[in-house]
């Protein structure tokens, strides 16, 4: 071989050694960016419009609500709230009014409420979802007129107090399968169906950490879910103006570390102790309360005792 190609041979060679010396690894493509979920917004006209104001819980609008017969087949509950709680959606539901409850605590909404038999509340209820509510009954004093347009599928008419104001409401009336119980029951000593078996604790301290982990995290979408909100009514009342904002509001309504703790059952309704702080150090001793919805317990209520 001559030296021209032994020169030529020695570079091969040393092209070679030296690439295969270089264990450098190649860079690797960056990783596709995963988009982030489009919720589209949800809007619809307001079947509620009126005005409320009072010294306690303050001045503001009322926007929606839902109506449904009430349990003893005398009259129609009217529930309307100051922000929307996506009634187009709920209003079908089983359990129209505990998924209303449960949107005007997570929501952080103020709410009116009346039970119109004929045309006439014996009762007129305002109050907030934490801050306080207050409950007038009919003695004779005649404050507040209201107004039921007869209707089997639609709940219309309006109500209007001599001192706090008016409300107009034009809302499906629900057929709900599950008995739903009034404020104006509650005040009366009644919390869940009398005639309903009580809650299993493992279904409500299961549902309980589910809504409390999903609420820490400021998930929406999980919170909906293990709130009881099907994927359609999740998705819907995810789309609602704020709705981010009222989720990180609720978050600090739960405690770390957070465990359930005594867990207490009557007919219809169940209720866990919760004891810990908040996410801002202040510590409560609170309780949860949870409803039956068909195959699901749901959390509508919550009492907060700061310690």
């Amino acid at each position: 071989m001559g030296s021209r190609h032994v020169a030529c041979a020695v570079a091969c060679f040393a092209a070679l050694a030296a690439a295969g010396c270089d264990k450098t690894p190649a860079p690797k493509p960056p990783a596709p960016k995963v988009a982030a979920e489009q919720v589209p917004a949800y809007t619809y006209g307001a079947p509620v419009k009126g005005h409320f104001k009072e010294i306690n819980l303050g001045e503001f609008d009322v926007v929606d609500g839902v109506a449904y017969p009430a349990a003893n087949g005398t009259g129609t509950v009217v529930y309307v709230t100051e922000k929307p709680i996506a009634s187009p959606m709920i209003a079908a539901s089983s359990c129209p009014m505990t998924l209303a409850r449960a949107l005007t605590r997570l929501r952080d909404s103020r709410y009116l409420e009346v039970t119109l038999d004929k045309g006439v509340s014996k009762y007129y209820a305002a109050g907030s979802a934490f801050n306080g509510s207050s409950y007038e009954t009919e003695v004779g004093g005649h404050y507040w007129m209201s107004r039921l347009k007869p209707s089997d599928e639609r709940a219309l008419g309006s109500v209007t107090h001599r001192h706090h104001g008016t409300f107009d409401f034009d809302l499906p009336l629900s057929s709900p399968t599950i008995r739903q119980i009034s404020f104006g029951e509650t005040q009366k000593g009644l919390r869940g169906d009398p005639k309903a078996p009580r809650p299993e604790e493992q279904a409500v301290t299961a549902a309980y950490v589910a809504v409390h982990d999903a609420a820490l995290k400021k998930n929406a979408k999980a919170l909906l879910t293990a709130l009881g909100f099907d994927d359609k009514q999740a998705l819907a009342i995810r789309g609602l103006a704020g709705i981010d904002a009222d989720v990180a509001v609720y978050s600090e309504r739960f405690l770390l570390p957070g465990s359930p703790g005594e867990f207490t059952a009557n007919a219809g309704t169940a209720h866990v102790r919760v004891e810990g702080a908040n996410a801002k150090g202040k510590k409560f001793v609170n309780y949860y309360y949870f409803t039956p919805c068909g195959h699901r317990v749901v959390l509508d209520f919550i009492a907060e005792n700061p310690q």
